[in-house]
């Protein structure tokens, strides 16, 4: 009857040792996904905001009159390989507001009526930062994942 009980107590025991364990290797996977996913999202939350910056940067040193346009777009790819997951795809997309004076020439305007503001210029930039789960089985095939940030600038 001891023998009977011990080998009771012993078979609990593992299998309470085991329940345990297998919560902590869920719990330790999900914390790992979760810490994955995170990483990404702040990683496209600082390309965004380097972005807005090289965007305004290549505006001020953008001479409008000389090349009869303005810096309407710019791309860029992050990593090796953003299509296949691995790196991050950057679209920038500039729009002017503005007195006639500094926004004629660009195609992307807002023109402002007001007359008595002369020195107006200001850009809506929209920056979108796309990547895909670090974790998804099939990278090539699954979706993007994008980041937007709008930010109206005065130039």
């Amino acid at each position: 009857m001891k023998k009977g009980f011990s080998l009771l107590v012993a078979i609990f025991t593992i299998l309470l040792l085991s329940l345990v364990a297998a919560y902590i290797f869920y719990t330790s996977a999900t914390v790992n996904k979760v810490g994955t996913l995170q990483y990404q999202k702040e990683q496209a939350m600082l390309l965004a905001r380097s972005y807005t910056e090289y965007a305004v940067l290549a505006i001020q040193g953008h001479d409008r009159e000389a090349t009869n346009n303005c810096v309407e777009e710019i791309k860029a790819n992050i990593g090796d390989d953003p299509l296949n997951g691995l790196g991050y795809r950057v679209i920038v997309k500039i729009n002017y507001i503005g007195n006639e004076k500094y926004v004629k020439n660009c195609s992307n305007t807002i023109v402002s009526l007001d007359n008595n503001s002369e020195d107006t210029f200001m850009a809506i930039i929209d920056v979108y930062v796309q990547y895909k789960n670090l974790l998804h089985p099939n990278k090539a095939s699954a979706l993007w994942i994008t980041y937007h940030k709008r930010s109206l600038q005065k130039i």
